[in-house]
């Protein structure tokens, strides 16, 4: 069932000052577009309006956590799991990358370039296949594997 649509306001004190200004509520309706059943029951209200406050589980994290969080992630290039680990809260990954994305400044990371070959490796490995160019059919008998110790 979807929430009940809340009156901003702006809103309320417009209907207010139409009710002042001796509008009936079928006047209101007219002109500000809204249920008469709303406009009637915020009129026939005995407290203050005030939006009601919303349901659900409070924030685990406050403020200050929230920008100590996006500081991390942002000048100190550390990984969601490492920002949880050097957080001072007992909070989960997924709250600490939903405080990342909510402050709206991080939504793609880049990825750290990878270093470029050097002189000398550039050279070693031109070194290696000008050594074994030779092989023609001795790479026939060569096996390669997936494995590092060549098993």
């Amino acid at each position: 069932m979807p929430k009940a649509y809340q009156l901003s306001n702006e809103e309320m004190s417009k209907i207010l000052h139409l009710k002042l200004l001796c509008k009936t509520v079928k006047e209101i309706f007219q002109l500000l577009n809204h249920f008469k059943s709303m406009i009637y029951r915020e009129l026939t209200r005995k407290t203050s309006y005030e939006p009601k406050p919303r349901s659900g589980r409070p924030r685990v994290t406050d403020i200050r956590s929230d920008r100590r969080i996006q500081r991390m992630a942002s000048s100190q290039k550390m990984s969601v799991r490492e920002i949880t680990g050097a957080s001072r809260l007992q909070i989960s990954k997924n709250t600490v990358h939903r405080r990342i994305t909510e402050s709206g400044y991080m939504i793609h990371a880049k990825m750290a370039r990878r270093l470029l070959l050097s002189k000398l490796h550039i050279s070693k490995i031109l070194q290696w296949t000008r050594n074994h160019m030779s092989y023609d059919d001795k790479w026939m008998t060569v096996l390669f594997s997936g494995e590092k110790n060549g098993t």
